[in-house]
């Protein structure tokens, strides 16, 4: 722990503490982007934080060591994101030159299940599912992604599972991928639109 005694305080269960905003900011600036902008969309996820008050917090660190960077990640921060990995894969496609995708979408499949998925391009019915050992091991769990994954595809939609060495070993053979299947199925999506409309 250290303080600063030039950040402005907010009075927190009858103690004064540096304001959330101004943390983030200051946390982010000490770590590299993908865990920087994990940082700001934790923020904003806290509820603690806005954009505006990450915005404004930003401007007073002018002139401080890595503030460029967090201000340059300030408009890709979105409080969806619900994991660090999450945010990591996000700014790999996004640095990659891919569409945003959505968060957290949801997808209502054949039998009225709703299922919600990290990152999507709806248009295109493509999903993207991070994977991490943490959350999908063992065999109960790997059955429910199956079953899942399965209720995905009946519905119209190409599931693709990355884990944390296609975020951080081969990021650029990660967004080669997704790059290829976004291409291939906005083909598929023009061919169809001019068989209907012939």
């Amino acid at each position: 722990m250290h303080r600063r005694y030039d950040s402005p305080l907010v009075l927190r269960d009858g103690r004064l503490v540096s304001a959330p905003a101004w943390c983030a900011i200051e946390v982010a600036r000490g770590l590299r982007r993908p865990r920087a902008l994990a940082t700001l969309d934790a923020a904003l996820r806290s509820g603690a934080c806005t954009p505006t008050t990450l915005h404004h917090a930003a401007v007073a660190q002018f002139g401080r060591r890595g503030i460029v960077a967090v201000r340059a990640l300030l408009p890709l921060a979105d409080p969806l994101a619900e994991s660090p990995m999450e945010s990591e894969a996000r700014l790999v496609m996004l640095d990659g030159g891919l569409p945003g995708p959505d968060l957290q979408h949801e997808i209502l499949d054949r039998h009225g299940r709703l299922w919600r998925v990290d990152f999507a391009w709806p248009e295109l019915r493509i999903a993207v599912e991070y994977d991490s050992d943490e959350w999908h091991s063992g065999a109960e769990a790997l059955h429910r992604d199956r079953d899942r994954r399965d209720a995905l595809r009946d519905a119209g939609w190409l599931v693709i599972v990355i884990f944390a060495d296609d975020v951080r070993r081969s990021p650029n053979e990660l967004v080669h991928r997704l790059r290829a299947e976004l291409h291939s199925a906005a083909a598929r999506l023009d061919t169809r639109a001019c068989a209907e409309s012939a």
